[in-house]
């Protein structure tokens, strides 16, 4: 078994995304959740003056029920 430095969080997103559905499959219900992750990655590419091997990056999510592009924006500008 050979151990591979992580180069994105999206695993940890699809992990919770399908948490989230395996829950509504057992209950049938829907709750709302808000996931993100903030992690340190590995960049598997040549390094130079310009690039590090290592990096963080901020991913999430929010699942729930009639949201749209303005609670995307309003987010968004919270964040950032």
């Amino acid at each position: 078994k050979k151990n591979l430095l992580r180069t994105h969080t999206t695993s940890v997103s699809s992990r919770m995304l399908h948490k989230l559905a395996g829950e509504y499959k057992k209950t049938g219900i829907f709750t709302p959740r808000k996931y993100f992750s903030i992690d340190r990655v590995f960049r598997n590419e040549t390094l130079d003056h310009t690039h590090l091997a290592e990096f963080h990056q901020v991913e999430g999510f929010i699942a729930d029920r009639n949201l749209g592009l303005g609670h995307l924006i309003g987010v968004l500008k919270e964040f950032f």
